[in-house]
């Protein structure tokens, strides 16, 4: 393996994380077990206390697993990432990432609310909603499956919905624009409504589920919408400000 060069950089731990990074990407897979903090530090020329920090941050970000007295190895990485302050459609949000959004297994049906989808949605049990179930993919990897339910009396005319963005039809068609979601940031197992077979997991994996309700502009709630996410496809991450 041939030996890094490291100049130019305020930080040299800054330098060893972005070529780790490039190292993992270019020359192991997910669940290889990287060389040892004296070989990585010699093939980088830096100290072991420099190392040690870059991998830490490699770890953090979800590049690694380090497991105390036997080794640092290479974990599933996250194909996408979003901020959980913004508001925006799987759709856009994997064309922005550079994947092709496609979706499979969907369900479109007309039914009854049960009594949280009707709290949720602020309409009576006895008025109807469309339930729309769908699995999301980024080219062809699933990354969440999701419930979407919405007022039939939304619709004057016939649902049509090819499953693509449901923001974009709320929009392009109604001329209903979502202006923000109230959401609920659940973890749970994946065995759950069957949800690892959607998402192609093991039963004792877990997922992040996001249920949340979606407002317009006068807030009114519109679309009550339980998105399961797969961690090992699908990153979130958050900013705080000190206040």
């Amino acid at each position: 393996m041939e030996s890094f060069e490291l100049v130019g950089y305020p930080q040299r731990y800054e330098l060893v994380l972005k070529r780790l990074k490039q190292l993992i990407e270019e020359k192991f897979k997910e669940g290889d077990k990287l060389p040892s903090e004296m070989e990585l530090a010699k093939l980088f020329g830096v100290s072991r206390a420099t190392l040690r920090e870059a991998l830490r941050i490699l770890e953090e970000e979800g590049y690694v697993v380090r497991k105390h007295g036997i080794g640092t190895f290479v974990s599933s990485r996250p194909i996408l990432q979003s901020g959980m302050e913004e508001l925006q459609s799987i759709t856009k949000l994997m064309e922005k990432q550079g994947y092709k959004p496609h979706t499979k297994d969907i369900v479109v049906t007309k039914t009854y609310p049960n009594a949280k989808e009707a709290h949720m949605l602020r309409i009576s049990p006895a008025e109807e909603i469309i339930k729309i179930e769908r699995v999301r993919l980024a080219e062809s990897i699933p990354v969440v499956y999701c419930v979407d339910r919405l007022p039939a009396k939304l619709f004057s005319s016939e649902f049509k919905f090819v499953g693509e963005s449901l923001f974009d039809y709320l929009n392009d068609k109604l001329g209903i624009y979502i202006a923000y979601a109230i959401s609920d940031i659940i973890p749970m197992l994946a065995e759950k409504n069957n949800v690892y077979k959607k998402l192609e997991l093991e039963k004792s994996d877990v997922v992040l589920l996001l249920d949340q309700v979606h407002f317009d502009q006068n807030d009114i709630p519109i679309l009550y919408s339980s998105n399961y996410f797969s961690p090992k496809k699908f990153r979130f991450y958050i900013v705080r400000k000190r206040v």
